[in-house]
């Protein structure tokens, strides 16, 4: 006869409880033992001091839990992990419930009931005690697939009604109330009413595709009657695109694995974009390998990618996992620190390296490259003015060069015509790209059709229009407005607070700059500032230029009055 150290047996009334349960039902019989919780039940302490251990199953389990004992250098050893896999040998577990048990109960009764009054508590039962000796009543049914007693499922019910322990057949479960669209039928199951519903769906879907499928077919046979709009279009587009050598003979798109991280192809603005993404994904990935590599050289620490997802198909198998899970997520939390502390500590310093390389790609390519925005100066808190008579870009360009004594080339106003984009777009389209005769060489226009409205309808979502005849050819850039209109709306245009002032030398715009720096520019008695310009033309929309600093300021203010009200 062996005797067992209390102190081995009874460390903690949280975690060795279970294997000391364990133990005791499978082979030991206490003599005496008593026990008191101090603490709030964190501390036992305990005034016996031995148990009884009979067999030679209970001394090769105490061996191996003295073993793990000394492994752990006297820690609490861990929580079993679940495994539903694998039955249980201790029969005893038939005779009494035990909370959140990590196996399957053994082959004497292999049914797992949960207590009625105990939460995650359950006990092995046999298939005729289902719904008996304290469990749930309504889990009557034994399921030979998940090892459990569970409740009545039948499908698509509304109310489903388990039978008595025992029953067999028909009477294990049936439904008494299906839910709407089924009907109950006399083996107590639900059978689907609306099945001619989804039959009917299925029809009219495939009569739609094909409907669809004839009209591409049409659009895509139908002859080009419009080929000078097509020519126009795709010139649309090639001005659209960057290319390389742009403006040279032998323009043409730049290669498909043209490196943007290093090659400045449409501003240098593009370059940090793309660096920033380039940095994202590294960031990302080295805390992913972090992360990785604790999970590799941790002890246990494969523990980490199933934590929090492990999936449990009965109710004891879910108890027992999120009871393992929690002693792990304790026992694992130094990892979890540890990650966070490196991630905050790398974080800052690749984001101090990023915003340092940053500026130097700026700094760098500002100083290897000779452009527009190195003569121009942005002059700012411009006086409203209009373009009926009055030359502005000849009085501004007077005041800077009279003010600033450098020679200036040319003044470009940005004038506020937010509210007539399309107007003056179309304008100065005209202007790029004159009409030709549509009309000489091609077929007439072609015919309306059944299909014609739909063609129209989706033409017109991407804002394409075509007319007939009688309307007109659809190419007809620039005769939206007669010549007269667009002078009219262009005398009454006010200018924005933004002009642009281009000098003779990159030194002279510096200059220019130095010497109003303290006073500013006078115009019509409004004092102006004068800075450096920071963006290319083709980079500026103009447009936009006449939101002022105060209108950015109260866009802001409503969109955060908006946000907070979708909130509420």
């Amino acid at each position: 006869m062996a005797w067992v150290p209390a102190e081995i047996a009874l460390l903690s009334s949280l975690v060795w409880c279970d294997f000391a349960a364990t133990l005791i039902d499978t082979c030991i019989t206490s003599d005496a033992a008593q026990d008191s919780l101090t603490r709030g039940g964190l501390l036992m302490q305990v005034h016996s001091s031995v148990f009884r251990c009979d067999t030679h199953e209970c001394q090769l389990l105490l061996a191996e839990q003295r073993q793990t004992f000394a492994e752990r250098g006297g820690q609490v050893p861990s929580i079993r992990e679940p495994d539903e896999t694998r039955k249980s040998t201790n029969e005893r577990l038939c005779a009494k419930n035990e909370f959140a048990l990590p196996t399957a109960c053994p082959s004497k009764c292999p049914y797992a009931a949960e207590m009625q009054d105990q939460f995650c508590h359950f006990r092995c039962v046999q298939a005729n005690q289902c719904g008996m000796l304290g469990t749930m009543p309504n889990a009557t049914i034994p399921s030979g697939a998940t090892g459990a007693c569970r409740y009545c499922n039948v499908e698509a019910c509304k109310t489903c009604k388990s039978g008595p322990p025992g029953a067999k057949g028909k009477e294990l479960e049936f439904c008494l109330e299906c839910y709407p669209g089924y009907s109950l039928s006399e083996e107590g199951e639900c059978e689907m009413d609306g099945l001619w519903v989804f039959t009917a769906i299925t029809v009219v879907g495939a009569i739609a595709v094909v409907v669809l499928v004839a009209w591409y077919l049409r659009v895509v046979t139908r002859p080009c009657v419009n080929q000078a709009g097509i020519e126009y279009a795709s010139e649309a587009r090639r001005r659209a695109m960057v290319l390389s050598n742009d403006g040279q003979a032998g323009a043409a798109p730049y290669p498909l694995g043209t490196n943007l991280l290093t090659n400045n192809v449409a501003g240098v603005g593009t370059m940090c974009l793309f660096r920033f993404q380039f940095a994202l994904i590294v960031w990302a990935l080295t805390l992913l390998g972090i992360w990785l590599a604790f999970v590799l050289f941790v002890t246990e620490g494969k523990d980490l990618l199933v934590l929090g997802n492990r999936p449990a198909k009965t109710p004891m198998a879910l108890c027992a996992v999120v009871r393992w899970g929690r002693q792990r997520q304790l026992e694992l939390l130094w990892v979890k620190v540890a990650w966070l502390a490196i991630a905050y500590v790398f974080s800052f310093g690749c984001a101090i390296a990023y915003a340092i390389q940053q500026t130097k790609l700026v700094h760098d390519t500002d100083q290897d490259r000779t452009t527009m925005c190195d003569f121009v100066a942005l002059i700012e808190g411009l006086p409203r003015m209009k373009g009926n008579g009055e030359q502005v870009e000849s009085l501004i360009k007077e005041k800077v060069a009279q003010a600033t004594g450098q020679e200036v080339v040319g003044v470009s106003v940005a004038w506020d015509y937010e509210t007539k984009v399309h107007d003056i777009g179309e304008a100065a389209e005209s202007d790029l790209c004159p009409d030709t005769d549509l009309d000489a060489g091609h077929p007439a226009a072609p015919q309306r059709s059944f299909d014609t409205p739909i063609t129209n309808k989706i033409l017109s979502a991407w804002h394409v229009h075509l007319h007939d005849d009688h309307e007109g050819h659809g190419h007809d850039h620039g005769h939206a407005h007669s010549s007269g209109n667009i002078k009219e709306m262009l005398e009454t245009m006010e200018t924005s607070s933004v002009a642009f002032v281009v000098f003779k030398l990159e030194a002279g715009r510096d200059k220019a700059i130095e010497a109003v720096a303290d006073r500013g520019v006078e115009i019509n008695g409004t004092v102006c500032k004068l800075e450096a310009g920071t963006a290319e033309p083709r980079e500026i929309l103009w447009e936009n230029l006449a939101v002022t600093p105060a209108d950015r300021k109260m866009k802001v203010v409503k969109g955060a009055f908006l946000v907070l009200g979708a909130c509420v």
